[in-house]
């Protein structure tokens, strides 16, 4: 890399980096961002010039939501937290299967059962290509995100590592058939 190239670049970093900058500090002013992890659960803070709050709720799609925010000002020493939970639609009791949503690798019906209101049971129908890949990927990927569903009562959960066409297809039909119990 020659002089030139390496002055450019150099220059093209400082300015990248002052222009993300005076974008995050909004010049001063109030400036918020919010964080969500694969569990389903956000982060959200908020800065600016005499108080600085910070939020994180925990929750799901259907189901319960449960949130804590703390708001300091400085300038008068007030803290104030709030803790609040909110109930969201629950499902109808039954049976309801979901749309077939296929993949690279085959295809994904799940059938999913709702009693009181939460997901009791899951099962899929799967079909893959025959190749024993797929079919080892299919056994040990199956139950954990059956687990993970029946756990959250959603289909927001994370993705299996190393299934991940599998994943998508499952909770995608699982989505579906949690439509119809909505």
């Amino acid at each position: 890399m020659s002089t030139n190239s390496k002055i450019a670049a150099v220059l093209a970093s400082a300015g990248i980096l002052a222009a993300g900058w005076s974008v995050g500090t909004a010049n001063g002013a109030t400036v918020a961002a919010a964080t969500t992890t694969a569990g389903g659960t956000t982060t959200s803070q908020t800065v600016g010039t005499g108080t600085t709050g910070s939020a994180t709720t925990t929750g799901t799609t259907s189901g319960t939501t449960t949130g804590t925010a703390t708001t300091t000002t400085p300038a008068t020493g007030t803290t104030t937290t709030t803790t609040g939970t909110t109930a969201t639609t629950s499902y109808k009791d039954g049976t309801y299967t979901g749309t077939t949503a296929v993949h690279r690798y085959g295809s994904v019906t799940v059938t999913v059962t709702i009693s009181g209101g939460k997901i009791s049971a899951v099962t899929a129908a799967v079909v893959d290509d025959g190749d024993r890949k797929s079919q080892q990927i299919n056994s040990s990927s199956l139950p954990t995100i059956k687990s993970r569903v029946i756990a959250a009562n959603s289909a927001a959960v994370s993705t299996v590592s190393g299934a991940t066409y599998t994943t998508k297809a499952y909770l995608t039909s699982l989505q579906a058939a949690l439509s119809k119990a909505a």
